[in-house]
């Protein structure tokens, strides 16, 4: 489904790459953009209790996701914005939603540790029919995972218009391009570095939706089809 597991595989199996075709995967049609006034959007704000800015995160709880990184790049993000009074910017929260995972109690532990802890929401699950709505209602989407093979999440927010701050390693560089900001996850403080250049400038934001936008074009499940049906005609 990618580049980056293409390599995965050669490396591990020891396969001939000439032997490894990649199709990659694609979005649903459903994640795209949804005017602000639309009634499934309102419902969806009011069903999970989400406030007027947030920072989102969707995904399973896990360490490999490097939530914990978030967390600590939001810590700094809160504690910039009081120290420079900046009102706006320390409205902003920061929702954590997904279903748990494996060792996912280190993560409620690093919430439960933050100074900003009444700034965090956790929702322990999404409905399927509402991702699209949550996605579209977050200011900024992060996903800083450690590995990826393909990276669904990511496509996902930049098809629903929402910038994204993501890791620069394995496929995500591949899925993602110049549609968002790539950060290493080792360092929280360039999650936090990303969060405040696109939450303090509109000029940014917009650049970054905009790229996304034509990204997020370029993986589509009927071009997945086209390209499968064409590697099994040339077997």
């Amino acid at each position: 489904v990618s580049e980056s597991t293409k390599e995965d595989v050669a490396k591990l199996y020891g396969i001939s790459r000439e032997k490894i075709s990649v199709i990659h995967s694609g979005a649903a049609d459903k994640f795209r953009v949804v005017g602000r006034n639309e009634e499934r959007l309102i419902k969806a704000k009011d069903k999970y209790g989400l406030p007027y800015r947030f920072i989102l995160y969707l995904g399973t709880i896990e360490p490999r996701k490097n939530i914990i990184g978030i967390i600590r790049a939001f810590n700094e993000f809160s504690e910039w914005a009081e120290k420079g009074g900046n009102e706006e910017l320390s409205k902003y929260r920061l929702v954590i939603a997904g279903s748990s995972g494996w060792l996912s109690g280190r993560i409620c532990s690093e919430i439960g540790k933050s100074k900003f802890r009444e700034k965090i929401i956790s929702l322990n699950f999404i409905e399927e029919e509402d991702k699209e709505y949550v996605m579209n209602l977050a200011s900024l989407f992060v996903y800083p995972s450690f590995f990826e093979g393909f990276g669904f999440p990511p496509l996902e927010a930049m098809a629903c218009g929402v910038p994204v701050i993501t890791a620069n390693n394995a496929s995500l560089p591949e899925v993602v391009g110049s549609g968002g900001i790539l950060i290493d996850p080792d360092r929280p403080d360039e999650i936090f570095q990303a969060m405040r250049e696109i939450l303090s400038s509109g000029e940014l934001r917009d650049d970054l939706v905009s790229k996304g936008s034509v990204q997020a074009k370029k993986f589509s499940w009927t071009k997945t089809k086209e390209e499968f049906l064409k590697m099994i005609n040339r077997m």
